[in-house]
Order: C-alpha cells, then sequence, then structure tokens
C-alpha cells in the first residue's frame, strides 16, 4: 500500500529510488551535483544532515566510497533514510545515526572525507517556512555555518576534506568562517543555472592545509530553458 504522506522518485534512469516526504523539505539539483563532485575512496566517509539519505546513496551508487554514515536530527527523514537504504539493497552500506551533529560530533574522529548540502539560509533571513523540516533544513536554526564548520574540523583526519554545496553569494563569509574553524578552501567550482548566468550556488573542498585555493570551470546546468546541459545529463544518469 503507498503512502500518502510520500512520494517515491528516481535516480539514474530508476537504478536508485528514493522516498520522501509529499509535503516538506524535498531534494533538489544540490543532491546529484555534490554526489558527483565527491571524490572515490577507499575509506569510509560521514554525511552530516543527511535528510532522506539522497546524497549518499548516490555516492554509494558511484562507489564513491565503501560506507557511508549519515546524521539527521529530524525523525521523520532519519525514518526515511533508513527505508530508502533497505530499499536500495545498501543498508549494509548506508548506516543512518538519528541525533544533533552538533552534540555528538565530540564522538566521530579520523574521517577522511565528510560531506553536507548545509542550511542555505540564516534564521530570520526572508521569509521562514512553516513546515518544520523545511524549516530545520533550509534555515540555520539546528545547526548554523560556525557550528557544521567547528564540528567538520574536530571529526577530520589531519588530510581529511570537506565537501559542501553553498549559496555563492556566502562564498566570503563561507571561507572566513572556515578559517576561524581551522578549514581551508583547495578548490571551488561555481555553478549557475546557464551559460551566461551568474552562479547562484558553489562546490567547495576543503580541508586542514591552509594553501591557494584554486577555481574550477564552472558548471552549468542548462543549455536551454528545461534542457540540460550534456554535462548535467551525465551527472543525472549517474555517468
Amino acid at each position: 500500500m503507498s503512502d500518502p504522506l510520500t512520494t517515491t522518485d528516481t535516480f539514474f534512469h530508476g537504478k536508485v529510488t528514493i522516498r520522501q516526504l509529499k509535503k516538506g523539505y524535498r531534494f533538489a539539483v544540490d543532491s546529484p551535483i555534490l554526489a558527483a563532485y565527491l571524490p572515490r575512496s577507499t575509506r569510509p566517509a560521514l554525511e552530516v544532515g543527511c535528510g532522506v539519505g539522497v546524497i549518499s546513496l548516490l555516492a554509494l551508487k558511484l562507489k564513491k566510497f565503501p560506507t557511508v554514515t549519515g546524521i539527521e536530527i529530524q525523525e521523520s527523514l532519519y525514518r526515511l533514510a533508513v527505508d530508502n537504504a533497505a530499499a536500495n539493497g545498501m543498508a549494509a552500506r548506508f548506516h543512518v545515526v538519528r541525533g544533533d551533529f552538533t552534540r555528538i560530533h565530540a564522538g566521530i574522529a579520523n574521517v577522511q572525507t565528510i560531506f553536507c548540502n548545509p542550511p542555505f539560509f540564516k534564521a530570520g533571513q526572508g521569509h521562514v517556512s512553516p513546515d518544520p523540516s523545511i524549516r530545520l533544513a533550509r534555515f540555520e536554526i539546528a545547526l548554523d555555518l560556525p557550528g557544521l564548520l567547528r564540528g567538520c574540523a574536530a571529526c577530520l583526519a589531519p588530510r581529511g576534506r570537506l565537501y559542501l554545496v553553498f549559496p555563492f553569494s556566502r562564498r566570503e563569509e563561507l571561507l572566513e568562517t572556515a578559517a576561524a574553524c581551522g578549514l581551508y578552501a583547495a578548490t571551488y567550482r561555481p555553478v549557475q543555472p546557464f551559460a551566461d548566468s551568474k552562479p547562484d550556488r558553489l562546490l567547495m573542498r576543503l580541508g586542514k592545509t591552509d594553501g591557494r585555493c584554486s577555481r574550477e570551470r564552472p558548471l552549468v546546468l542548462f543549455r536551454d530553458r528545461g534542457v540540460y546541459t550534456p554535462e548535467m545529463e551525465r551527472i543525472l544518469a549517474g555517468e
């Protein structure tokens, strides 16, 4: 029997199936582009704020990591993440923990790869959604940028890396806050809707070594309205 409160959606031409809330926080293009940006590693990875598990499950399908641990504070999203892992045959590779990252990160150490699609907006910025799942996922209420970066810095191995997708308009704030937490940008890739558009988000890799940050060529989502670029088509196909 179908659940009237959720919808079932697919990625990678049906190879990954995701159940998510019909009304509430729903994944967007940030999930597949961050999954594609992640490196391949032979060591386990950690996702902070995994939601219903989209990014982790896509990364596992792409064979980026042997296993991923996801941390999620919201009960409804945590339960969906557990169900989605089982539905995709990845329950043994995707371990979901329900908890507040700011409270439990002290028990985590020497992680090689951490990734996160953090809240994009500060609390009180613009219209704060009355829906609790959207409010916590999109606004810095349960987890703000300094808290995220401090926690990740504490969890990372000396040569570990943190990967984020974040608003381009907050790039300088991200760099300054990261540096105050002992993290430094190594590379970033602007993401823009069209070739002639300004970037609206970015993909960034940070580590504990202070050095020169290189800018990669932009990721362009659409070549025409409603028509993805060839690179985005490959990303959405899991290629």
